[in-house]
């Protein structure tokens, strides 16, 4: 009587195929809705701890709130999407690498310009990390590898300048708007294979600086691409030659040693 009276419970038609069933597509419906590649950028600015020191707080607060004032409208004029700010850093997305490059490149310009005004005595500088990748794009925030790495790209910049992920260089739809140029290789936190790192450049001296330092090799590989052909097959000739040399005076030598060793010395006539 008590089993015949006991509510249908709604889990009984429950079975593992539904359940797996329904997991994906909650799945599906969760990086259809949430997981997106996007462009993170970070921004960091030097120099604001020295202003502290010297000029108190309120000069701190203001250089922040001037420097937002730079940073702000250049990332909604690219499109980009502010997440957060961190003391005196931003964290801010986008859709396509090259927005990401424009504003950074913008914001190294609006500093540039503050500290030719000498409002202050001391210059402020700023660091910018890009990465493009998997994340998990929220109404008010992102999380995913994506976010760690920028960050960590933006550390390995130095005051003043733009560093980009190989990723993010790769998915630049136009590299010819603004110059830029592999800068160096990095081991990063998390990652196993050390990552490369392209500069993106804003400040026309430095491009020029680094477009004459560049020439000299690139006009030997235009001009005369058979003279690398050649030095690098005279190079494994050399090397070659150098280990056969040592081979066969590895082999005299044994042979010296072993005469040495085995000959018998006849000291007077035994007959």
């Amino acid at each position: 009587m008590a089993d015949e009276q006991r509510k249908e419970d709604p889990e009984d038609d429950l079975n593992v195929d539904k359940i797996i069933e329904e997991r994906a597509r909650l799945d599906k419906l969760f990086k259809d809705r949430f997981q997106k590649t996007i462009t993170v950028m970070f921004t960091d600015l030097k120099g604001s701890t020295a202003i502290a020191e010297t000029h108190g707080d309120i000069a701190h607060r203001t250089l922040i709130k001037q420097h937002f004032d730079i940073v702000f409208p250049v990332i909604k004029k690219h499109d980009g999407i502010l997440v957060k700010t961190m003391g005196d850093g931003t964290m801010s997305y986008y859709e396509n690498a090259q927005s990401a490059l424009r504003a950074a490149a913008e914001i190294q310009k609006g500093i540039d310009a503050f500290n030719l005004e000498k409002k202050l005595t001391i210059p402020i500088l700023m660091r910018i990390g890009i990465h493009v990748g998997l994340g998990i794009v929220e109404k008010n925030d992102i999380f995913g590898d994506v976010v760690n790495v920028s960050s960590r790209i933006e550390a390995q910049a130095n005051p003043g300048e733009i560093l980009l992920s190989e990723e993010a260089y790769n998915a630049l739809s136009d590299r010819a708007e603004i110059y830029c140029g592999f800068a160096k290789e990095v081991e990063l936190k998390g990652k196993k294979e050390p990552m490369k790192l392209y500069k993106g450049y804003w400040n026309k001296t430095e491009i020029q600086r680094d477009l004459s330092a560049r020439k000299p090799v690139q006009d030997v590989q235009e001009k005369c691409p058979l003279c690398i052909k050649v030095l690098l097959a005279l190079a494994g000739a050399i090397l070659l030659a150098a280990a056969a040399y040592w081979k066969l005076g590895r082999s005299g030598s044994d042979e010296e040693r072993r005469t040495t060793e085995h000959s018998v010395t006849i000291t007077g006539d035994t007959n």
